[in-house]
């Protein structure tokens, strides 16, 4: 009797660490996954700042800074001329090749229409 209370003490025993092992070790395996999907983050982060760093170090540079004059500012060297493209200059081609085709004599342009 006494041989069988402690042999199923044991059996509790052991089943309780068993369980007890398996919470611990699905943690782990959770914390493991937690650890790659940091590290994923991380090297991102990475990329991310070495792209910052790029780009920091070209707005440093004086062609940058030359450009963002020119562009932005209308700036220019001396002895430049600056040049401003009107933003609807298509219209205005069309509508001079439409003036340059008037000259047409008007039975021209209608026969031009029908034939």
């Amino acid at each position: 009797m006494k041989k069988r209370f402690f042999q199923i003490i044991i059996i509790i025993f052991g089943v309780g660490f068993i369980v007890k092992l398996r919470g611990d070790l699905l943690r782990l395996l959770r914390a493991t996954q937690r650890i790659k999907v940091e590290e994923e983050r991380i090297l991102k982060l990475e990329e991310k700042r070495r792209e910052l760093s790029q780009k920091y170090q070209y707005y440093q540079t004086p062609e940058f800074i030359e450009e963002e004059a020119r562009n932005k500012l209308n700036m220019a060297r001396p002895g430049e001329t600056i040049v401003i493209i009107p933003p609807n200059l298509n219209e205005i081609i069309n509508h001079s090749k439409s003036q340059v085709n008037s000259p047409l004599p008007n039975w021209r342009q209608w026969w031009n229409l029908f034939f």
